[in-house]
């Protein structure tokens, strides 16, 4: 069905329920940045911050537009915002609770985000300007206990059980099938202090990795998805696709896809 045969309502809901590889694929007009850049950005600003704040409704807004803008948290849009649109929410007095409290600046921390997105600044919306700077002493907590993210890793694994590798010689689905299984396990692995290093990375930390040392990790999947496609690799691509979705879900941005 094309998005132009359905009503507005239609189409914001079809978006915000896309994966972010959907998105990433089809960013709004508004977007300057490459869909490499705006994941690793994207990632390493979760990993800071976490999904629960005014930057991390700002990238939902920039490219949904299903959500409360975020600066003066009106209604969301049927549509991704056109650039003055965002320019304007950069540059709007924001809505408090307390007009001179703005907790650990994540109101200006989400213009920086809308600002880079178009364009408009090229410092990047970030406490930390590099994606091998490890040396954060306020990265985001995670949002789910220990015992939910081994729950999780445990539906990670039987996944991988119900769909085994297979060869070139089988069908595309079957192959589908294993690689995004395999995403989530060598994600889940790691985090749980079943696997030693990064599954995108190698990098080893001690103990269990935080959540931001994760993100730096995964920034690297749309890079590698790139790659995985030019070379005709689809069960490679499936694969960071699934990290990616795993980190999203780790970081209390969107459900777990298993």
């Amino acid at each position: 069905m094309s998005c132009a045969c359905v009503g507005p309502a239609v189409r914001r809901r079809y978006r915000a329920a896309m994966g972010i590889v959907q998105i990433l694929d089809r960013l709004p007009e508004a977007v300057t940045r490459s869909p490499a850049q705006v994941w690793s950005v994207l990632a390493r600003s979760l990993g800071e911050q976490g999904a629960d704040g005014r930057t991390a409704l700002a990238w939902r807004w920039v490219l949904t537009g299903a959500c409360p803008s975020p600066v003066t948290l009106t209604s969301a849009l049927d549509r991704p915002p056109f650039r003055p649109e965002i320019l304007a929410e950069a540059e709007a007095q924001a809505e408090l609770a307390e007009q001179t409290i703005d907790p650990g600046g994540q109101v200006m921390q989400a213009r920086f985000v809308l600002q880079w997105t178009t364009g408009d600044i090229g410092a990047l919306p970030l406490w930390n300007g590099g994606p091998n700077d490890l040396n954060v002493s306020d990265g985001a907590s995670y949002p789910h206990s220990q015992t939910e993210i081994e729950e999780m890793y445990s539906r990670a694994l039987l996944a991988e059980e119900r769909h085994p590798w297979c060869d070139a010689s089988a069908p595309v689905a079957h192959r589908m099938a294993f690689g995004w299984a395999r995403g989530a396990t060598d994600l889940l692995a790691w985090v749980c202090g079943e696997a030693p290093e990064g599954p995108l990375s190698g990098k080893r930390v001690s103990g269990r990795p935080t959540l931001h040392e994760v993100s730096v990790d995964v920034c690297r999947g749309m890079s590698g998805i790139r790659l995985a496609r030019e070379v005709g690799d689809p069960m490679r691509a499936i694969r960071m696709e699934s990290i990616m979705e795993a980190f999203l879900w780790l970081v209390g941005w969107d459900a777990m896809p298993l």
